[in-house]
């Protein structure tokens, strides 16, 4: 009888990437068409094997943002404090330059006659204004119940301060009309800004039943054990299905989130602390930055247009992968991306029926990829590629290799781009790091990407299209707690700051209790959300730990002080006092790490190249005779001149 496994899976928007381990440490892959959720259950186990109760999951998903980004959300009801009511529609006014907003509101996520307002209020100060009047949440629930709305969303105004009125409301809920869930604002996004945590906890409620009909379809009821299966999150760390079921949220950039695990993990592995992460997939080009070996973490960020305020690893993503459309704009233009032709029909070269010309395209034409992936199972139409080229180029009268080298250069300055945005708009340099290159379509960019912005070093690891699949493996479990503060430190109020602290670490405890881990240790580290008295936003700071409470708070804030300088460029220490917003409590359970597989080379090491054929680089007008080695023949001794493709 086969013993239990982790299985990690990443779905992606073209390919589907599994990593199996067993008892013994032996490690499969597989890389699988993403197929529709109804035929994804059979597809996996047709390629694993039927899937047990033993098996451990662990699963990145799409699923939450793709309902975001095509809007099949459900009907949910909200039910806000008197005066709210358009909370959503009225919104917050978009600022130039700020990346989590858009030039335009948000679509409205619930429908202005399913909003429903009640006379309970609380202060500012968290005091009692107007009680809970339980007949007006009666006839409420009942209403939403005749209209079978199955999900409420309920935030009242500084809940954040005291949830027993949003907890009273689901009480009634829970007793009058058990069928349908409730979500509170005060357990989503216990934090001020009254529109953040209602449009949050909204987002939350919308996507509770397409993520429960997903995970319905990933493993069958009859071996179901959800204690099982594990989602990875945006914050980059795992958490139960039971966990996240009224916060689904936190799974709308767990793809990215995982790779950049992923990525870190392995430039640890490889002796690297600062490098960038670039990694190409079929969709997307997601980039982090990675420094003194560790990733960045934000509370604030913008999925499907919509501004949300929930941990999330600080990636910057562009439309610009494999599938990406090149276009003529409006402005007579040619753009690559945003626009994917995603795994069906896909490019013109995977012979489904695609008629637009695509990054892949051009990457095949120019000798860059072979006429075949996967080993020759996956074969490649160069003939389709080269005609879609052919007419796109015609209205500018060039040639099929010009044109194809033209959405390579426009693609990797996009790139370009990118890298800069997470790094110099940061205050560090691309040159100070190392690039590492991951994802389907990362390596055949990399070396180009890093010549262009002056970076020296390019690391690879073995299998770099499984990169998210890998941060499935090397991930921890992680859950962040956060609580309002509001200390000023010319008056610090260490004894506040304590008793906040203490009441995170019994919130983190029962969550530790509660969830089905039985790994190794739990960690709790705490940190400070800060900012300069007057200024909209903060910036969220580690605290170091240790007996001396008011010493860590003042080294925490004297790093606010340095960070703010190197992002702004300006001093404010002896000018403002700064103010301490959120406590956060981060809790991390140690899984146990897979030990990755030491690279034996063949027989014959460094054997002279397998075959040559011509390609196309930027910068370059002309095909060029270029060798192409087996990486599984090469050792760590080998070198070479370029160009070359391994």
């Amino acid at each position: 009888m086969r013993g239990p496994r982790t299985i990690s899976i990443d779905v992606g928007g073209t390919f589907t990437d599994v990593l199996s381990v067993d008892e013994s440490g032996v490690i499969q892959s597989f890389k699988l068409p993403t197929v529709a959720p109804s035929e994804f259950a059979s597809t996996l186990n047709s390629s694993l094997g039927q899937i047990s109760k033993q098996d451990e999951l662990l699963y990145s998903t799409t699923v939450t943002l793709n309902s975001l980004l095509t809007g099949t959300l459900p009907h949910i009801g909200l039910v806000v404090t008197a005066g709210f009511r358009d909370i959503l529609e009225t919104a917050r006014l978009p600022r130039s330059g700020d990346k989590a907003s858009s030039n335009q509101l948000p679509r409205r996520l619930v429908s202005i006659e399913w909003v429903r307002e009640i006379q309970a209020r609380l202060e500012a100060t968290g005091a009692v204004r107007i009680g809970i009047d339980r007949s007006e949440i009666e006839a409420i629930a009942q209403e939403y119940q005749a209209a079978d709305i199955s999900v409420v969303a309920v935030s009242l105004l500084h809940s954040y301060l005291d949830p027993a009125h949003e907890q009273a409301v689901a009480e009634v809920f829970a007793e009058v009309t058990p069928g349908i869930k409730v979500v509170l604002s005060s357990t989503v996004l216990p934090e001020l800004r009254e529109y953040e945590r209602t449009l949050t906890t909204a987002l939350n409620s919308c996507l509770i039943p397409s993520l429960e009909e997903h995970l319905d379809s990933l493993v069958p009821n009859s071996n179901k054990s959800t204690s099982q299966i594990w989602l990875m999150q945006s914050n980059g760390g795992l958490s139960s299905a039971e966990s996240l079921s009224h916060q689904p949220l936190a799974t709308a950039l767990s793809g990215p989130g995982a790779a950049v695990v992923g990525m870190h993990w392995l430039g640890e592995k490889s002796g690297f602390e600062n490098f960038i992460t670039l990694d190409v997939g079929g969709t997307s080009t997601d980039v982090a930055l990675i420094t003194n070996g560790d990733y960045a973490l934000t509370t604030r960020g913008s999925v499907a247009g919509f501004p949300i305020k929930t941990p999330m690893l600080d990636v910057f993503s562009i439309g610009a992968g494999g599938g990406s459309i090149a276009h003529e704009g409006f402005d007579r233009r040619w753009h690559v991306g945003p626009e994917s032709a995603g795994a069906r029909p896909g490019p013109a070269c995977y012979g489904h029926g695609g008629e637009l010309p695509t990054l892949t395209d051009a990457q095949l034409v120019l000798g860059r990829i072979p006429d075949a992936l996967l080993g020759g199972s996956v074969p490649l139409d160069r003939t389709r590629s080269w005609d879609v080229l052919e007419i796109f180029g015609q209205n500018r009268g060039f040639d099929v290799l010009t044109t194809a080298r033209g959405i390579l250069e426009i693609a990797s300055h996009n790139m370009c781009g990118a890298i800069r945005r997470v790094s110099v708009s940061r205050g560090c340099s691309p040159t100070d790091h190392a690039l590492l290159a991951m994802g389907g379509a990362g390596p055949l960019h990399a070396a180009e990407l890093a010549d262009l912005l002056g970076m020296t070093t390019v690391i690879v690891p073995p299998q770099p299209g499984l990169a998210a699949a890998w941060g499935l493996l090397a991930a921890d479990v992680t859950r962040d707690f956060v609580l309002p503060c509001g200390v000023i430190d010319d008056a610090l109020d260490v004894s506040k700051i304590k008793i906040g602290l203490r009441a995170l670490r019994g919130r983190a405890q029962s969550w530790c209790e509660a969830e089905p881990f039985m790994g190794g240790d739990w960690l709790m580290n705490a940190k400070l959300d800060l900012r300069y008295v007057g200024m909209t936003q903060e910036l969220t700071i580690e605290c170091p730990s240790g007996s001396d409470l008011k010493k860590n708070v003042a080294s925490t804030i004297d790093s606010f002080h340095d960070h703010f300088e190197q992002l702004s460029g300006r001093t404010w220490r002896d000018r403002e006092a700064v103010e301490i917003v959120n406590l956060r409590l981060t809790v991390r359970g140690l899984r146990r790490k897979v030990d990755l597989p030491r690279h034996v080379p063949n027989q014959i090491k460094n054997t002279p190249p397998k075959t040559t054929r011509e390609v196309g680089y930027l910068g370059t007008k002309v095909l060029q005779p270029t060798p192409i080695y087996d990486r599984a023949a090469l050792d760590s001794t080998f070198q070479t001149v370029g160009p070359a493709i391994i």
